[in-house]
């Protein structure tokens, strides 16, 4: 007995020992990746960025491009981040948006300091996200540190987590959660060699409902007494993102960030209401980064595109019944399915607004819709209602006696496989998305001349008659100033008819 106790007694220290270990999984974790002392960090590589919501139909993947700098400083504490990327074309032929093609490199920093946001484009320097949303970017951001191997464990060792042991893809793996400083929800996964696999979050967006963003590490290294993942890969409602390998690694590099005088007394103008402007007796314009259009008929109005998400969408339709009272918004037409551009449709429908959208699109519509919507539900998923479409192939010609509108597909477009474009014959206005962006003045040289070549060969070949253009990004113009584009900059591209 007395022979077998310390042996006993052994035992049962190692397995106490051992339990106590399984129990620390974020403290072995920080150990182990060089967490605890990392104040900032630098690392740098290159790869493929994507843009999201800006596919070329509902069932590619988002349109991808090559980073051949990919450069990220990091404080921990302030918190601050510094993206920095140069941005090549990386698809041929250039499917799908995202600006496509970008000619030589773009650069693009995207920085961050405490609560504040801005960027750096091509050496111009504007708040984050053109102003449309400061929040968002902001709050995405702070995600961007937390989402990093040692940011995660420092949110971790910050927090309260809440650890299990879970099957992950056919192994055990402690799977732990825990909230940010800035009360982001994320979810991570260790190995049983103390490294952060994945980490993810969830987020709501008004298309796609209830979707995952998630950053996957692998490949890790040691850079001086950090270990640090060679390879990232970011993943948004299940398509990438990022995809980057990490080639250089400085911890606890210097680094400093100053948040520019014209950002830092920037005064955010208030919120103003829209307001609908008259394009032609009956055709009104709702101004914004992305507009729409509402056209009257006798007993009802139809809205071209629904940009943005619900806020927007509701504000466009009070600035709508304000200069058409007593008409129901009967159907809303989508020019086609990237996100700026169809991101508020589910507000109409839940007004009982029928969807018009090119016939390949219905489907897609109908499987993304289906998603749960928890985190943020929106009128439609709390209304209970289902959304109705009408799907074009072709074209599509609303009447009413009085007004004629038809709809036009116009198929072999390099921007979106779907295109629709919208012309009033006796108005003589056309009405189109991304096609053609005007330029700031009529001198200044118009991006994607492909696909405004295309475009301009579709209006000719359907014979429309066109005095004004309205492009649902950029000033109203005239077809003679879109006809000038073309022959100044597409003449290689229009070839003999």
């Amino acid at each position: 007995m007395t022979r077998g106790f310390p042996a006993i007694f052994v035992l049962l220290f190692v397995a106490a020992t051992a339990s106590a270990q399984e129990a620390r999984p974020v403290e072995d974790a920080a150990r182990t990746l060089g967490a605890t002392s990392l104040q900032t960090i630098q690392y740098t590589g290159y790869g493929s960025d994507f843009i999201f919501g800006q596919a070329y139909n509902g069932s590619s993947a988002w349109p991808r491009f090559n980073l051949p700098l990919y450069a990220i400083n990091i404080d921990f504490a302030a918190p601050a981040l510094r993206d920095d990327r140069r941005r090549a074309q990386a698809e041929n032929p250039p499917l799908g948006g995202g600006f496509q093609p970008v000619l030589g490199e773009q650069r693009q920093t995207w920085l961050l300091k405490g609560d504040t946001a801005w960027d750096v484009i091509n050496g111009v320097t504007a708040p984050a996200g053109l102003e449309r949303d400061l929040r968002t970017a902001v709050a995405g951001r702070l995600a961007q540190i937390w989402m990093t191997p040692h940011g995660f464990l420092k949110a971790a060792l910050a927090g309260t987590p809440q650890t299990r042991i879970e099957d992950v893809r056919g192994a055990k793996k402690t799977v732990v959660t825990v909230t940010t400083p800035t009360k982001v929800t994320l979810e991570g996964v260790i190995n049983d060699q103390h490294l952060v696999e994945r980490v993810e979050t969830w987020i709501s967006h008004p298309m796609l409902g209830d979707i995952v963003y998630e950053a996957e590490f692998s490949d890790y290294k040691d850079f001086n007494g950090v270990r640090f993942p060679t390879r990232i890969v970011h993943r948004s409602a299940g398509y990438p993102v990022l995809d980057v390998t990490i080639t250089q690694v400085t911890p606890n590099a210097p680094f400093t960030l100053d948040v520019p005088e014209a950002i830092r007394t920037a005064t955010p103008a208030p919120a103003a209401p829209l307001v609908a402007e008259q394009l032609s007796p009956g055709v009104w314009v709702v101004p914004g980064y992305s507009k729409s259009v509402a056209v009257e008929f006798r007993d009802h109005i139809v809205v071209v595109d629904a940009p943005e998400g619900e806020e927007r969408s509701i504000a466009v339709m009070e600035a709508i019944k304000k200069v058409i009272p007593s008409k129901p918004i009967r159907y809303v037409i989508n020019t086609h399915s990237h996100f700026d551009h169809a991101s508020g449709l589910r507000t109409y429908a839940a007004e009982g607004a029928i969807i018009v959208t090119h016939q390949e699109n219905v489907p897609y519509y109908q499987q993304v819709w289906a998603q749960p919507r928890t985190i943020a539900p929106d009128r439609l998923s709390r209304s209970g209602k289902q959304a109705t479409f009408e799907g074009v192939v072709g074209s599509r010609t609303f009447s009413d006696g009085t007004r004629r509108m038809v709809v036009y597909h116009y198929p072999g477009n390099m921007h979106n496989s779907n295109m629709l474009m919208i012309h009033l014959p006796k108005e003589k206005i056309l009405m189109q998305a991304d096609s053609y962006t005007t330029p700031a003045t009529p001198a200044d040289a118009p991006g994607a001349v492909l696909n405004l070549v295309h475009m301009y060969q579709a209006v000719e070949r359907l014979r429309l008659d066109v005095k004004q253009v309205v492009p649902m990004h950029g000033r109203i113009t005239t077809f003679d100033e879109m006809r000038a584009q073309v022959e100044a900059h597409g003449r290689s591209q229009l070839g003999t008819r």
